[in-house]
């Protein structure tokens, strides 16, 4: 291998974070952020095809380098953030704070630097480099349409993916599917005092209590089913709602959570089991009984053995000092996105994602300099020989 990783300058990292970080993107809406990013990707040697399928929210894709007969690796980040407010960027006790630091755009920061690199060094590629950023990554604003859109549009080709967060010492070879839903239980009639409510009327609240038994009970079944490395699918509710006062009868009741399912079981028929034992319910209890599913992401599964698996291990194992076992994980991240319209091996590696999400997020800066490290050896560890000046 070369000494390429060695050149990685984390001050730069850390420079590009911050500007990346007080740019505001929460999804929705992106253009200052890719405006910004896309400009970075320039300047480091890319040419850049910008995309807007949907309104606001671009999605851009970068090639750098020009190797026809080589291999094409795909680096994916996502350039929003969650929509939660944040002290101002700053810099403390080796850390980076702000909000998307960790989720995401240190690993933008991290791909830049690599490709920085590369350029400032003239380094020949075997191969070639694609970088795409999307927009619509967080959910429930965004569930991977752009990135959706650009796979059923725009003809991308790549041997193997790289998105560019979690996933920092284990190797993930398989995720479930997610969809989000939201039932709605409804009777006739409005909301009614309970000793004025004709006797036999349908209890919004006690439909609410089979619907969470029918729920448990699949649960149950679905443990009758192991998925390999990951556990079992699974049904979860997280909220509970209905009625306004203590001897007020209510006619709705809604019940949001979570479908987690097998990486092999397709959406359509996910869907159909969920509102065909609903439908029942409702015909036997006397209600209407709406279920709105959507899904957040396919699951995946890649070999375990296949070439990118090895190549990011010898690569993590070399910068991190680690294991890198492979897993499946319950969690959905864009790579099952890119798995399953590419065909390729999707990999997930970035800084440690102990903070996303959370009211404080932070970033370690000497994971962002790991981080970058790690692909510039997955470059070369997969494109099978040492990058040429």
């Amino acid at each position: 291998m070369s000494d390429l990783h060695n050149n990685v300058q984390v001050s730069r990292i850390v420079e590009n974070t911050l500007e990346l970080v007080r740019i505001p993107s929460a999804t929705g809406d992106a253009r200052q952020m890719a405006d910004r990013y896309e400009q970075m990707l320039k300047e480091v040697g890319c040419s850049v095809e910008r995309y807007e399928f949907y309104p606001n929210n671009p999605t851009l894709v970068a090639i750098y380098g020009g190797g026809s007969e080589g291999k094409t690796i795909l680096f994916n980040g996502h350039m929003d953030v969650i929509p939660l407010g944040h002290a101002e960027p700053e810099v403390r006790d080796g850390r980076i704070y702000g909000r998307g630091t960790n989720d995401m755009k240190g690993s933008l920061a991290c791909i830049i630097e690599v490709l920085r690199v590369l350029n400032d060094t003239n380094t020949r590629l075997p191969g070639k480099l694609l970088i795409v950023s999307n927009s619509l990554h967080e959910s429930p604003g965004g569930r991977g349409e752009d990135l959706i859109a650009l796979t059923e549009r725009v003809p991308l080709q790549a041997d193997a993916v790289i998105v560019m967060e979690g996933a920092t010492t284990e190797c993930t070879v398989a995720q479930l599917g997610s969809a989000t839903f939201e039932i709605t239980i409804e009777r006739d009639g409005e909301p009614s005092h309970q000793l004025h409510t004709p006797p036999g009327t349908p209890h919004p609240i006690t439909v609410a209590a089979e619907v969470v038994e029918l729920l448990e009970r699949w649960n149950k079944e679905l443990e009758n089913d192991y998925i390999e490395d990951i556990g079992y699918a699974s049904y979860f509710v997280g909220s509970i709602h209905s009625g306004q006062f203590y001897n007020q009868m209510p006619n709705k009741a809604v019940l949001v959570g979570v479908r987690r399912y097998n990486p092999l079981e397709k959406y359509s028929v996910v869907e159909s089991v969920f509102r065909n034992g609903l439908a029942e319910l409702a015909a036997r209890r006397g209600v209407r009984i709406g279920l709105d599913l959507q899904k957040v992401r396919d699951g995946y599964r890649i070999a375990k053995d296949s070439e990118a698996v090895a190549a990011l291990r010898r690569a993590v194992q070399a910068v991190r000092n680690v294991e890198f076992p492979s897993v499946g994980k319950k969690l959905v991240t864009d790579a099952g996105i890119l798995a399953n319209a590419l065909g390729v091996p999707a990999l997930c590696h970035g800084p440690d994602q102990l903070t996303a999400h959370g009211d404080v997020e932070y970033v370690e800066i000497s994971e962002l300099e790991q981080t970058a490290q790690v692909y510039m050896r997955f470059i070369e560890e997969f494109m099978g020989q040492p990058l040429n000046k």
